[in-house]
């Protein structure tokens, strides 16, 4: 028995042979390789070592088994023969005859089965070619994400060349559906970078009311590392055919945005629709930066033809905007140029909305005045107003502050407050029947209130011990607070009305409140510990002594002073469990004037259940529900749906099954709404993402 030493073996580390036992591996990536074998013998005339009978080799993170084994020094080369099995970070290749150059990095695979861990990728060749460092060639191969030895899908070509970190190519290429082949692509390409990845995303192909039937091919496209774009073709029956892109980019220091546009020629009302969206981000500087948030749409009814998303087809409005911040050392500069396109169904035109093109602001953060306890601030701007037809003009906006801050006791907080709103106007075009405006409200105007107004709260906490070993300890904070408001009483009808701003509610209320606070301690895995909110519960009224206290929702005279108990709570008793609660009760009539609760639910599994009721007096009334099912995996179950009790009808339905096989899965949609019903069908295989990123010529 002998232990020989090569300096150029297997990946250019030292060699140990030993049979049967083996030399102890060094743990270092760069350490040497090991061959274990049944007989080890060394023929001096050709330089050549013979590993027979269960020969493992080990070293550098990888394993080769095999029935023998050949090595040859002087030509960098090694052969494993028989049963070859090659185990290396979690990949596997199994074969029947292995030959590799490991100077040049070249080889040969006879009956070769690979399996690829990332992207759980597996092919299968009669014979595989390693012919550099990244290239591949397989003849008569196969390639599939699924694991059972009769995979559900699979391509097959007659020969493929693959480059890592590009594409593979692939002849006369067929696609399987279990054993059956369904397409034949004379060409087929498709990536194999450990990266983004350019290609066809999902097809998608359903049936609409108002679309007809429909087919949707999206193509995915990695332009650069900062960059990347989906171009869509949509295919409507009812409608033509449409074209969208969504093209997504990032910059220096943070720098991003988007651009997204569909256009499609309606054939049913002959002439071009469609909508685009931009936005940008760019950072100049840490204290100066640009956005953009530019929205534009052909016509006011596009969104109910052919948006699909509840927010989407129902839109009022569409708003753009560009606007330049400037932070200074405790002053911050705003400049906002904001389009209001309005898309109610009752507006003929937006020639009547109000743009404001633009809004300059100067936020001053509170900052100590002289050394004095003192501190003042302030909130100014300067907006102009424009339409084509009604009233237009200036509005210069100033509201200095003064704010003191005391703490008179060890559990009391004070706070006291005291401004002037000033506003200036230039008003003109006031129309001669404008309901919002006097006839002499052209011309110049100005107006100051006096504001003002105080704090007191309180921060008491308690850390209390429970006898459950999964929440040992919990924390209860308990904030009750009283604030008083004051803002002057002045006629204002004199002044021009452009937006509520022009029309300040008088003030002179106290709002008492009790916030609540209960944080759980939970024991964390190993020594560590997880804090979660259980409870946040804040009850809060209002009393006004003028008595005419004016709010969004509601009107009070002077025989109603109280404001409408107001609650808000959140609870989280599980991880997997929450409700909320924002309501509001009117003590005089004993009703409620609006309310929203929501009550969630959902498991480790996929099992989810929700359901949010919303409520306002003489507005809104409706219940949203929403559920998903895991229980009869691999079908999951979604459903959500939206019903209005006042028109006692159903808003919006929404249905989904999805089959999720372990390497595809396919999913049916269908959408009930009050004007169209849409069916979709979305195909997926796993790894690729589908016939995904498989581009076919």
């Amino acid at each position: 028995m002998g232990i020989f030493s090569y300096r150029h073996l297997l990946l250019f580390a030292p060699v140990f042979l030993s049979a049967p036992a083996a030399a102890l591996a060094q743990g270092d990536a760069g350490g040497p390789v090991h061959v274990e074998a049944d007989t080890l013998t060394h023929e001096a005339a050709q330089d050549r070592i013979e590993a027979t009978g269960s020969v493992r080799i080990r070293g550098r993170g990888m394993t080769l088994l095999s029935d023998k084994a050949l090595l040859f020094p002087d030509r960098n080369e090694a052969e494993a023969l028989g049963n070859v099995s090659l185990k290396s970070d979690g990949d596997m290749l199994r074969a029947d005859r292995l030959r590799i150059n490991y100077e040049d990095e070249t080889g040969e695979v006879e009956q070769g089965d690979a399996f690829i861990k990332k992207g759980n990728f597996h092919v299968r060749a009669a014979r595989m070619y390693k012919l550099g460092t990244d290239s591949y060639r397989l003849e008569k191969g196969t390639f599939t994400t699924c694991d059972a030895e009769r995979p559900s899908w699979k391509f097959s070509a007659s020969d493929v060349n693959v480059t890592l970190g590009e594409y593979a190519t692939g002849k006369h290429a067929l696609f399987y559906l279990s054993d059956v082949p369904i397409f034949y692509f004379p060409y087929i390409v498709f990536p194999v970078k450990t990266e983004r990845q350019s290609g066809f995303l999902t097809p998608r192909g359903g049936n609409s009311s108002k679309k007809g039937l429909t087919f949707n091919l999206g193509y995915y496209w990695a332009i650069s590392p900062s960059q990347d774009a989906t171009i869509n073709l949509d295919i409507q029956s009812k409608r033509g055919e449409g074209l969208g892109v969504d093209y997504r980019y990032i910059r220096k220091r943070g720098s991003e945005g988007s651009f997204r546009g569909y256009a499609i020629y309606d054939s049913n009302q002959q002439r071009f629709r469609g909508d685009m969206s931009q936005k940008h981000q760019e950072i100049i500087s840490d204290t100066f930066n640009i956005k953009s948030d530019i929205n534009l749409v052909t016509d006011r009814d596009f969104y109910r033809d052919f948006a699909e998303q509840t927010g989407d087809y129902n839109r009022n409005q569409l708003d753009s905007s560009l606007s330049l911040t400037k932070q200074f050392h405790r002053q911050v500069l705003v400049g906002e140029f904001k389009y209001v396109e309005d898309l109610r169904e009752e507006i003929l035109d937006n020639r009547k909305t109000l743009q404001k093109l633009p809004v300059i602001s100067l936020f001053g953060v509170r900052e100590r005045l002289f050394g004095s306890p003192l501190f003042v601030s302030h909130e100014s701007s300067f907006t102009n107003f424009y339409r084509s037809e009604g009233i237009k003009g200036q509005r210069l906006d100033l509201h200095p502050v003064l704010t003191a801050y005391a703490k008179p006791f060890d559990t009391i907080e004070a706070t006291a407050w005291a401004g002037y709103r000033l506003r200036l106007y230039n008003a003109f075009d006031v129309p001669p029947n404008d309901p919002n405006n006097l006839p002499d409200a052209d011309g110049y105007h100005g107006m100051g209130l006096f504001t003002g107004g105080g704090a007191l709260s309180s921060t008491l906490a308690r850390v209390y011990e429970t006898r459950y070993a999964a929440v040992p300890k919990v924390r209860h904070v308990l904030i009750p607070e009283v604030r008083y408001s004051f803002v002057q009483n002045r006629q204002q009808q004199g002044l021009p009305f452009f937006d509520y701003n022009d029309r300040l509610v008088h003030e002179n209320r106290v709002v008492y409140s009790l916030a609540n606070y209960v944080t759980g301690k939970f024991a964390g895995a190993g020594d560590t510990a997880e804090y979660r909110e259980l409870l946040y519960l804040r009850l809060s009224q209002g009393y006004d002594f003028s008595g005419d206290r004016r709010d969004l929702l509601t009107l009070v005279d002077k025989k109603r002073p109280f404001t409408d108990v107001m609650l808000e709570a959140r609870v989280n008793p599980l991880k997997q469990i929450s409700l909320s609660l924002d309501s509001r009760f009117n003590v005089y009539d004993a009703n409620i004037s609006t309310t929203a609760v929501s009550a969630d639910a959902k498991d480790e599994s996929g099992n989810a259940v929700g359901v949010t009721y919303r409520f306002a007096r003489d507005e809104v009334d409706y219940l949203e529900g929403r559920a998903s099912a895991a229980l009869l995996k691999p079908v999951f179950l979604s459903y959500a749906a939206r019903y209005s009790f006042d028109k006692k009808d159903f808003l919006e339905s929404f249905y989904s099954v999805e089959y999720r096989h372990q390497c595809w899965s396919v999913s049916v949609t269908y959408r009930d709404r009050v004007d169209t019903k849409d069916f979709f069908v979305n195909f997926n295989l796993a790894g690729i993402g589908s016939l995904g990123t498989v581009r076919v010529f």
